[in-house]
């Protein structure tokens, strides 16, 4: 390729390597005060987990527009003494809601209510009905319930909120008295959760980083080798994120913890491999020739286009997900390719011009020199290669038995991960909401939104709470306000409280028959139903819409690109079943690990399609480093030597590289999100069966078992630089 030859000689030139250096450094000067605000950006995520085009969100957004008061979020204080409260309880319960009232800390705060009473703002006598929002006590008499509500329901605000009451009613581990409170409520849950993913990616940097150190210290024993790579990768994240921001601020995209989170472990882990590759290839050509810039230009223009094939691969993979109708699915697509698009252009420039600039330094005290004959393999992957070329059908189907009988693990199905179980550490509003789950109408912590024409807003009550088959167990109708847009009919908003727990999957499950009973009830007229059940209804059914779609246009594209890079058919084909092997065997040994070791029988509703998205991306992108090296070797020599050496020659660069993207993913299951946790391990498990299975064993023992049929409707592959000469 032309390009990469020109490439390779820019960055290696003795003059034009230190321009592009400093274009680098000029980017990140400029880039790097933008990481601040997008981190603060990436914290609201008040709708990163809606669902474009549901009836949940255009719910919320009717209210927001068409109500006085919008779509309230309210912040629940629980108040709780083992024996019953008390007279000095009281007193303290009506002294704490006056102190919030006082205290102007919280934005668009339209009132505060107690048991004893509306202690300040303007509602509406209905408001403090029994079981409606305003305030309630257990029948025990154990449990007082005070309640804050707001206008607005961003993440800042909800924050804002939960800092503020918990700064003033005791602790859930009880005052001086013993009487405990826990700040639940939607405001509960959003703070709690932005608390969780807040310092998420300062504590990946650091635990990725150190990870990486000694990953790459293990594997060169050179500390400028092992800092080189971080460092490539490291300006690459700084140059990616402020782009992130610029796009966010531009409102082209939207950025969520969730999305940065996994956008720096991909950069790192994916980057990191991406330069082993040269790092390694440019030791290889230093023991070749005692010129450095020809030894970097070879190892770029050599190592090149498997990258930018590797690179385009999971960035095709990643640019799919925006056709995602699933928020926080959709945005991290774009933000996930623009970062592996940045971190291929920082690896085949930044960093070859900074090894051509070290030169063999970079591998002290392990300096390469000039050698007249080629270094053998190593002892392990030669007793590989001889296992592969001796008996690669007994070798592909042992692997294969392997990873089908792993895959079985998943056949039992899991449950859904509900907010309760959404954290590694109940925090504050989960421990609060067990609280009001075990006293009051379960449904009380999340009610079911019910936005209707006003004409009907009594047939849809009736039909809702008739009926024992009906999950409602009371209705309350919480506002009905004019609309403020002209030419519509008057529409009004009613609450209702489901009998089972709102956020699981009974209550998911059954939105769909409260959806038909309401809308038949509507005679025709406006009927919208929201709330957090329906958001997880909703969420559900898009993910498996979206995975649907997702999954065969990003294999499609996937197996056009390995087609297109090896001018063959029958070699990408088999090498996308081998990852989608490895992808099912990951998932079912995960799912046993999860239900049986580590006691969550729950899932998250996106684990399987990120994991696969992953999982297959990442997995044929570095099946895409071996494959690349076995046309290099076929040049000159039949494919089935082609595989052995191919396999002798990389097996130690491609699995480091394994180990590499496996560790940096792992560290997912450092942070306190059960979701991230999750993904985390099941890509790591991934990531290691396709690195020690998949692509040392199983791909090169398919590849010598169809020998030249590997390369149909080709005859004799051509080398990816365009040369039919083996390299020098």
């Amino acid at each position: 390729m032309r390009f990469l030859t020109w490439l390779s000689s820019l960055t290696a030139g003795r003059r034009s390597r230190w321009a592009v250096i400093g274009t680098w450094l000029l980017l990140t000067l400029a880039l790097a005060p933008l990481q601040g605000p997008l981190q603060r950006e990436a914290a609201d995520e008040s709708d990163t987990f809606q669902v474009r085009g549901s009836e949940s969100l255009e719910a919320k957004r009717t209210v927001d527009a068409q109500f006085t008061r919008g779509s309230e979020m309210a912040a629940v204080v629980a108040y709780f003494r083992d024996g019953g409260i008390t007279s000095p309880d009281r007193d303290r319960i009506a002294a704490d809601a006056r102190a919030i009232c006082r205290s102007a800390a919280i934005p668009s705060l339209t009132l505060v209510g107690t048991p004893y009473g509306l202690v300040c703002g303007k509602t509406d006598p209905l408001d403090l009905s029994p079981g409606g929002p305003g305030v309630m006590t257990s029948s025990d008499g154990s449990v007082a319930l005070a309640s804050a509500l707001m206008t607005d329901d961003s993440t800042p605000v909800a924050e804002k909120a939960a800092d503020t009451i918990r700064s003033i009613v005791p602790p859930p581990s009880g005052d001086r008295t013993g009487l405990r409170a826990y700040v639940t409520g939607e405001a509960g849950f959003e703070a709690d959760r932005s608390e969780a993913v807040k310092g998420i990616d300062d504590t990946l940097l650091l635990v990725t980083c150190a990870v990486l150190v000694l990953l790459l210290l293990a594997i060169y024993r050179s500390p400028l080798v092992a800092l080189v790579p971080l460092v490539v990768v490291g300006i690459a994240y700084v140059v990616a994120g402020g782009i992130t921001y610029a796009l966010v601020k531009a409102g082209l995209t939207s950025a969520s913890g969730q999305t940065t989170a996994i956008l720096i472990v991909l950069m790192f882990g994916a980057g990191t491999d991406y330069c082993l590759l040269i790092v390694a290839r440019f030791r290889d050509e230093l023991r070749r020739t005692g010129d450095v810039g020809v030894a970097m230009t070879r190892a770029t223009e050599r190592t090149g286009p498997a990258i930018l094939s590797a690179g385009a691969i999971v960035i095709v993979a990643m640019l799919v997900l925006a056709l995602a109708d699933f928020n926080a699915t959709r945005e991290m697509g774009p933000i996930l390719a623009l970062g592996i698009a940045v971190m291929v252009a920082a690896g085949l420039t930044l960093l070859p011009a900074i090894l051509a600039t070290v030169g063999r330094r970079a591998f002290w005290p392990v300096v390469p020199r000039v050698q007249a004959a080629e270094p053998q393999p190593s002892a392990l992957w030669r007793r590989a290669g001889r296992l592969v070329a001796r008996r690669p059908a007994l070798t592909a189907g042992a692997v294969t038995l392997i990873l089908a009988a792993g895959a079985l693990g998943s056949l039992g199905g899991r449950e859904t991960l509900d907010f309760s179980e959404a954290f590694r550490d109940a925090p504050e509003s989960v421990q609060g909401e067990q609280v009001i789950a075990h006293r009051f109408i379960p449904g009380r912590a999340a009610p079911v939104n019910v936005v209707s024409g006003y004409g009907a807003k009594e047939h849809v009550i009736a039909a809702l709470t008739s009926g024992s088959r009906t999950p409602v167990q009371d209705m309350y109708l919480s506002a009905v306000s004019p609309p403020r847009a002209t030419g519509r009919s008057e529409l009004a908003l009613a609450s209702a409280y489901l009998r089972m727990n709102p956020f699981s999957d009974e209550a998911t499950d059954a939105i769909p028959e409260l959806r038909r009973k309401a809308r038949a009830a509507a005679r025709g007229e406006p009927l919208l139903i929201g709330g957090e059940a329906a958001e997880a209804y909703d969420t559900r059914e898009a993910l498996g819409r979206d995975t649907r779609l997702i999954v065969p246009i990003g294999l499609a594209l996937t197996l056009l690109i390995l087609a297109v890079l090896l001018r063959a058919v029958v070699m990408p084909l088999y090498v996308i079943a081998t990852v989608i092997l490895s992808f099912a065997f990951a998932l079912g040994v995960s799912s046993l690990a999860f239900t049986h070791l580590m006691h969550q029988p729950a899932s998250d509703q996106t684990l399987e399609q990120f994991a696969f998205i992953f999982l297959v991306a990442l997995g044929v992108d570095y099946n895409v480093f071996l494959l690349a090296r076995i046309r290099e070797e076929r040049a000159t020599r039949p494919t089935k030597d082609a595989v052995i050496a191919a396999l002798e020659r990389t097996g130690g660069v491609i699995t480091s590289a394994g180990l590499v993207l496996a560790a940096t993913f792992s560290v997912l299951m450092a942070l306190p999100l059960e979701s991230l946790f999750q993904v985390g391990f099941v890509v790591a498990v991934g990531l290691l069966a396709d690195t020690f299975l998949v692509r040392a064993l199983l791909v090169p023992s398919l590849a010598v078992l169809l020998g030249e049929r590997n390369w149909w409707p080709a005859r004799v592959p051509e080398l990816l630089s365009g040369t039919r000469t083996k390299e020098a």
